[in-house]
């Protein structure tokens, strides 16, 4: 399957909202409903990650919505940074998931708290610590090779 190399700005930020919103009704929720809410989401995320737009549930879900809410286009940015962004929230949501599961409430509601932030930070001002975080394992990949 063929992956795009550039995404539209708007929908990683769009799929943020959902990363926060979802962890943070499951937070709110508590267990038995969080660690389901949580592995839902961690799932959902994982899915866009390994089988790209096509998969995306959130952001098929944006493209839908958009022309209602009236976004335009963003920016062209790479996808990579995104991608490994997203993948880190889902590996963290599926651990935070396992923990409630297993009893650990509090570790897996830190977890989750800390998607929480995050995609909040991405959704509301376009910071994508994970996207930085990907430029700056890159940066340090190549430097160590070069």
């Amino acid at each position: 399957m063929e992956r795009p190399l550039q995404v539209d700005s708007a929908v990683p930020r769009a799929k943020a909202a959902f990363h926060f919103l979802l962890p943070a009704i499951a937070f709110l929720a508590g267990p038995p409903a969080a660690q389901y809410i949580l592995l839902v989401t961690g799932l959902i995320m994982a899915s866009s990650v390994l089988g790209g737009p096509k998969l995306s549930l959130f952001g098929q879900l944006f493209k839908a919505v958009r022309p209602t809410l009236g976004i335009g286009p963003g920016k062209k940015e790479a996808v990579a940074p995104h991608r490994f962004a997203e993948a880190l929230g889902a590996i963290c949501l599926l651990a935070a998931s396992a923990l409630y599961f297993a009893g650990a409430t509090l570790p897996g509601q830190v977890l989750a708290l800390i998607v929480v932030a995050l995609a909040l930070l991405n959704a509301a001002a376009g910071i994508c610590v994970g996207c930085q975080m990907y430029l700056l394992f890159k940066r340090f990949g190549r430097g160590a090779t070069a």
